[in-house]
């Protein structure tokens, strides 16, 4: 069969979509039900566009009841106001809001930075712990291990709940090592 480059091009022709003829609707809910339809088919058109384009853009709409609706990218309002005064607001808000992120990020650090010197306190309060009993030849003695003989109420109220929390770590380490393989794999 040999190639024919008329047949395929009016076969092409015949292929493109055709629309009716365009005229206003006679009941006013239909009316405005394609407005809505068609507002929503061009909001979402134009901010796609913009997307894609990397474009800041601004659309206004009246309603056939005389309503504006407006649709922008990143924001309408911002956007008119710039067309407006020439003047770009919207960098002004995003590097507010880098400065609140950055703010935020400068806290955390601060407090991290402060569990991290209580903490490296700990660790030298435990070397000298475990440095004094090396000195004195004696193995640290287990505070679960201590004889409750000789105790008063009070402290074998604590010594009660410190066995019950010391049972929770457990248990919830426990789990957590459960879990690990799980999360693994």
């Amino acid at each position: 069969m040999a190639f024919d480059g008329d047949y395929n091009a009016t076969q092409l022709n015949t292929r493109k979509r055709k629309f009716g003829e365009i005229k206003k609707a006679e009941k006013p809910n239909k009316s405005h039900m394609m407005f809505s339809k068609g507002t929503i088919g061009i909001f979402n058109k134009v901010t796609e566009l913009s997307i894609l384009c990397n474009a800041k853009t601004a659309l206004i709409v009246t309603s056939p009841n005389n309503e504006f609706y407006t649709c922008g990218y990143p924001n309408c309002d911002a956007i008119i106001q710039q067309f407006l005064t020439g003047k770009d607001t919207i960098e002004d808000n995003e590097k507010k809001k880098q400065e609140e992120i950055v703010e935020t990020l400068r806290l955390e650090y601060e407090a991290i930075e402060d569990e991290l010197k209580k903490l490296e306190e700990e660790e030298k309060n435990l070397q000298a712990i475990n440095n004094a009993a090396a000195k004195s030849d004696s193995i640290l003695s287990c505070w679960w291990n201590d004889p409750i003989d000789d105790m008063d109420l009070q402290s074998l109220e604590e010594f009660k709940t410190s066995l019950e929390k010391l049972r929770l770590n457990l248990g919830s380490a426990e789990d957590e090592k459960k879990l690990m393989p799980t999360l693994q794999s």
